[in-house]
């Protein structure tokens, strides 16, 4: 045992034991500054981690923390990519989970990160969904358009979903009688949508907000079933 833990610039380690031999912990590439009680058998890789991390993960793979968990989650097996996430309480992943934007809050409330625009969807085409997976714009529409959706600009959104795999994406629009999309662009490519009662939309909302529902369903490579709805609120 003698040298397995050399020492850490700026760091304090108050605990650790219980690693099988053979087993590394790394700390010094995360910066960590101040380390309470670490109990673990295999190998510890931290990026960000924040608060209490609790559980049993003795067969998991925890990796790719991209951003920073805080809270308590409680990883039981799989991998995970979270971008802005905030957990509050225990969370088990069984798989391979992303979470963007989203937080949970024990039980309480879950809640979702919606892109505001203050401007309109006819020119502001691109849906980026790393900022999210609803967007509301908030200008009053004057002409016909068709919504691109991505992830970002140099991300597409078959580059990111398996074939089985399915998002929901909604675009919230400020009517106008002439405004309306009647079709969406996948990476910039066209699809065939299927809307709700098999008519697309030929006009917009005479007042309030016109929302799109897209259920994007990946059945091959660039190949997508999308169910598609249009409904008025006023």
């Amino acid at each position: 045992m003698a040298n397995r833990f050399p020492l850490i610039a700026n760091s304090s380690v108050n605990q650790i034991q219980e690693l099988a031999a053979g087993d590394n912990l790394d700390l010094t590439s995360s910066g960590i500054s101040s380390v309470g009680n670490i109990f673990s058998v295999g190998v510890i890789t931290a990026t960000s981690f924040v608060g209490n991390l609790t559980g049993t993960a003795s067969t998991a793979t925890a990796s790719t923390i991209s951003f920073g968990l805080s809270g308590t989650p409680n990883v039981t097996v799989g991998v995970i990519t979270a971008v802005s996430a905030s957990f509050s309480g225990n969370v088990n992943v069984t798989g391979i989970s992303t979470f963007r934007g989203v937080h949970f809050n024990g039980g309480s409330a879950l809640r979702e990160k919606v892109n505001v625009t203050a401007g309109k969807l006819s020119d502001n085409t691109n849906i980026n969904l790393e900022n999210g997976m609803v967007h509301l714009f908030t200008t009053t529409e004057t002409t016909t358009s068709t919504p691109n959706i991505r992830v970002s600009a140099s991300t597409s959104l078959d580059s990111v979903m398996a074939v089985g795999d399915t998002v929901s994406v909604t675009i919230i629009t400020t009517t106008a009688a002439a405004a309306y999309s009647a079709h969406i662009t996948i990476d910039g490519s066209a699809v065939t949508e299927k809307w709700l009662n098999g008519t697309s939309p030929t006009t917009g909302g005479s007042s309030g907000n016109d929302v799109y529902s897209f259920q994007i369903i990946k059945t091959a490579s660039a190949t997508y079933t999308v169910l598609a709805t249009r409904t008025n609120f006023a």
